[in-house]
Parts: structure tokens; C-alpha cells; sequence
């Protein structure tokens, strides 16, 4: 891309365009968030709106060229280096960490997207079992929507406590199990 056809790419926007984009792009916002900090009056539906007209489609894609090239980044690269990551991650028992690079893969597609919902309570006016029972229902609407995704490992270990206070492992192995008893000397 030539230095004039990026100059002609920001005289189709206007000022309040391009901020909006500079806002998404440089600023690491929303696109709900750098249309509110431009001072669109509604947001949400100006972003969507903005992302549409083909002027602005062509800057941002000219604006993450730049990038791309400055910085040698590439969407493909880091969703590739992600998920090596979340790989290793979870081979090494790591779950959360394989977790969180697979939220930010799936982020770096637009295949998960944050979404925020602020809700404005007046909690100087409630009692203390009323914030209470408010944050009850947070937590229930929270469980609700949680799912259990812990992986079930090949070889599953158990260890129980026999009646002679004796640890017993488990080993469950091609249908047959094994069991070993260990005995601990009691602490004094």
C-alpha cells in the first residue's frame, strides 16, 4: 500500500470515522466502546453501522495491514500460537491456562464475543439481606449458564481410606484394577 493511497483511504471518512476507527483499532476497544468515546448517541447501533459503509471496511482493513506489517503480527499466527499454547497447557495438567488461551483464540476469530451487561443498582438505599438476596440471584443466573467441561483423564487415580486408617490407591487399568496399600506412621 502506498503512502497515497492510505492518505486517499482517510479522506473518505470523516473525522469523527476515523476516530472511531483509531479508538477500535489502536486503543484496543470495543467497537461499542470507541464509538462511545468518539460521542456517537447511540453506540452500539453506530458502531454496526459504521462497520457496514465500505469506506470505513476498506480503512480498518488498510489500518490492520499497517499493523500486520510493523509489527509482523497476523490474526492466523497468533490463533495458531494460541492454540499451541492451550495444547501444551493441557498436556501438562494446566487447565486454566489452556482454558484461558483458548478464550482468547476464540476471541481472536470473533467466534466468542464479550459481552458486559451493567446493571445500576442504588445499593445505599437497601439492607444488607436485600443486597444479600441480589447477590444470591447473581449467583444463581451465574451457575445457570456454567458448564462443567473438566476433561475425564485416561487413567483416573483414586485414593481411599480402608478402616485401618491405610491409604488404598486405585489404579484403574484395562479393565482390571490393581490395588496397593500404603501404611503412614501416625504423627505423635
Amino acid at each position: 500500500m502506498t503512502k497515497e493511497q492510505s492518505i486517499a483511504g482517510q479522506r473518505r471518512l470523516n473525522k469523527k470515522q476515523q476516530q472511531f476507527l483509531n479508538n477500535y483499532v489502536h486503543k484496543d476497544m470495543t467497537q461499542t466502546a470507541a464509538a462511545r468515546e468518539v460521542g456517537y448517541s447511540n453506540p452500539t447501533v453506530d458502531a454496526v453501522r459504521l462497520l457496514r459503509i465500505p469506506a470505513v471496511q476498506e480503512r480498518l482493513e488498510e489500518m490492520r495491514v499497517e499493523l500486520e506489517s510493523k509489527f509482523g503480527v497476523t490474526v492466523a499466527k497468533s490463533v495458531r500460537d494460541l492454540q499451541n499454547i492451550r495444547d501444551v497447557a493441557f498436556q501438562n495438567g494446566k487447565y486454566g491456562d489452556a482454558i484461558r488461551a483458548e478464550e482468547l483464540r476464540l476471541k481472536a476469530t470473533g467466534l466468542l464475543v464479550n459481552k458486559t451487561h451493567v446493571k445500576h443498582e442504588n445499593v445505599d438505599s437497601m439492607t444488607r439481606d436485600q443486597i444479600l438476596d441480589k447477590l444470591g440471584n447473581f449467583m444463581e443466573i451465574a451457575q445457570q449458564r456454567m458448564k462443567d467441561i473438566t476433561p475425564i483423564p485416561d487413567n483416573p487415580k483414586k485414593i481411599v481410606k480402608n478402616s485401618e486408617e491405610a491409604e488404598v490407591e486405585v489404579l484403574e487399568q484395562t479393565g482390571s484394577t490393581e490395588a496397593t496399600t500404603t501404611q503412614h506412621p501416625e504423627a505423635s
